[in-house]
This record gives structure tokens, C-alpha cells and sequence, in this order.
């Protein structure tokens, strides 16, 4: 977030922080979440790059 919008939203009474703060989350949990996302990313990343190496009936 842009500075000026952060200032904006705090003037305005909004309170700015992370999902860890909001959640009250520890270390080891923001850590654990953080390694889930990191997984989910480069798992969907390697299956869109994956293609099918033998179609039916091309080498069959």
C-alpha cells in the first residue's frame, strides 16, 4: 500500500496491520502459513507448465 492511501485510511480511524497481527497469530504459525502458500504456488506453477509428454496413439 502506498504511503499516501495508509495515511489517508488512518486518518479516516482505520487501523493497519498484518493478518498476523489480526489474527494474533505466533511466529511458527505465521511461518507454517507463509511455507503453505509458498508449496501451493509452486505446485500450481508445475502443473501448468506440465504437458502431456505421449499423446494417445503418437507413439503407441
Amino acid at each position: 500500500m502506498d504511503k499516501m492511501k495508509k495515511k489517508d485510511l488512518e486518518s479516516k480511524g482505520y487501523k493497519i496491520g498484518s493478518a498476523e497481527d489480526f489474527l494474533g497469530l505466533s511466529k511458527e504459525e505465521t511461518g507454517y502459513i507463509e511455507l503453505k502458500i509458498a508449496l501451493s504456488q509452486a505446485l500450481a506453477k508445475k502443473r501448468k507448465q506440465k504437458t502431456d509428454p505421449d499423446p494417445i496413439g503418437k507413439n503407441a
